[in-house]
């Protein structure tokens, strides 16, 4: 089809071509508000937020569609305009042509235009998206191989290793340290403290919590304890546990210590911010514990948790590589970065910090998989396990209530 023929069909369906060239890089038609599409059908602007809403939950169909279509045209609507209101409240675009062909206010060829128009509007949202994408994924990638220059730059100027180490350095101590047999045992250990510590608080602070929203005077007891473990200094917890527990266990209990009081004050601050009303039904449609806490507190709390454990897993790593640094456990990273701090070994310590970069984030973005997935919209599921189970029950006393009448029946004949 030509450029010409199809400027013409686009013409006599009543659509612009500035409009479309305003539209082009978008890929989507300009939205009608509510006010606009009702002032356009005769309707109260309540009537039609009603009507959209039951569009976009459960769609239309074509009878009733063909009947706004053809009011609309009654008041002297454009066609350009019905299918402009149709797909601002909600209706796919090749619905709204077919049924315009079906109420003949469009021909075959016009409808092919405009889908095709459809069509191709979507692939240029995709195409510029996917270009975005590629742009900001090479813009940090300039930025990150800039400063990777700077300090490779750096450390040419600097020409003394015990003071600076650049990234070729780093990267030669980090095989160095990877070709050794004990490399992988030593960031597996380390791992495994800081792992054992965050996970202890985060489950041990997600049960404070809830106890102490359900129970007031558990609160009253719990809040003065992690008041004192936000102010009381790392290191002071470091001695502290370095005289009862030793160094072996340094870690875990420090990381445990930490993290608590960050997961327990936002856990309980996301139960406290639960809608009201939302357990006041719950009640009155009577829903067990487990579903009320599975479909209101669940919802409620998961962005508090999500966000205090973006922090803790960042504090526990840091303190937990702090006192591996002071305790020096065997096997742990922190013992190969007190070597060496002791051997001077820039290169090698620069090394060590890299992988606890990589280990720290790798920790991090599976935990917040698993945590993500955690939160992920479960209460269909448990509902139908629910009624499976309310549906066995209620089958069980019906066929029970049934067996004693039979026998109540039979006792009566017999008699």
């Amino acid at each position: 089809m030509g450029e010409r023929r199809a400027k013409e069909l686009l013409r006599r369906l009543g659509v612009r071509i500035g409009r479309a060239r305003e539209t082009r890089d978008t890929g989507e038609a300009p939205r009608m508000q509510v006010a606009q599409i009702a002032q356009k059908l005769g309707m109260p602007e309540d009537k039609v937020a009603q009507v959209v809403q039951m569009i976009r939950e459960n769609g239309m169909d074509d009878a009733q569609m063909g009947f706004m279509m053809r009011a609309a045209v009654s008041r002297g609507v454009g066609r350009d305009q019905i299918m402009q209101m149709m797909t601002s409240m909600g209706v796919s675009c090749r619905q709204v042509v077919r049924v315009m062909q079906a109420q003949s206010l469009m021909d075959d060829e016009e409808a092919q235009l405009v889908l095709e128009e459809e069509r191709a509007g979507r692939e240029r949202v995709v195409a510029a998206r996917g270009a975005s994408k590629r742009i900001a994924g090479a813009k940090k990638a300039l930025i990150v191989l800039f400063w990777l220059v700077v300090w490779e730059v750096l450390d040419r100027a600097v020409d003394n290793r015990l003071v600076l180490a650049g990234p070729v350095r780093v990267l030669e101590a980090l095989a160095e340290q990877v070709a050794k047999p004990d490399f992988w045992l030593i960031c597996g250990a380390s791992t495994a403290r800081i792992a054992a510590g965050f996970l202890l608080s985060f489950s041990i602070g997600l049960l404070l919590a809830l106890l102490a929203y359900r129970v007031a005077i558990v609160r009253d007891f719990i809040d003065p304890v992690m008041s004192l473990l936000r102010t009381i200094p790392v290191i002071s917890f470091i001695i502290m546990l370095l005289i009862w527990v030793g160094n072996q266990a340094l870690t875990v209990y420090l990381a445990f210590l930490i993290v608590l009081p960050l997961v327990y004050t936002s856990t309980l601050a996301g139960f406290e911010s639960v809608d009201r009303h939302l357990l006041e039904m719950a009640r009155v449609f009577k829903l067990s514990r487990w579903r009320t806490f599975m479909y209101v507190y669940r919802p409620a709390f998961m962005p508090f948790l999500v966000a205090s454990s973006r922090i803790s897993l960042g504090m526990s790593w840091k303190s937990g590589i702090m006192a591996e640094v002071l305790a020096v456990p065997k096997p742990s990273i922190g013992k190969e970065m007190s070597l060496a701090r002791t051997y001077l070994d820039t290169p090698d310590l620069f090394a060590w910090t890299v992988m606890v970069m990589v280990l720290s984030l790798a920790f991090e973005k599976a935990f917040m998989a698993l945590l993500k997935r955690a939160g992920r919209p479960l209460g269909g599921f448990l509902g139908v396990r629910d009624d499976e189970r309310e549906g066995r029950a209620r089958r069980g006393r019906r066929d029970e209530g049934g067996a004693s009448d039979a026998g109540k029946g039979d006792a009566a004949w017999t008699s």
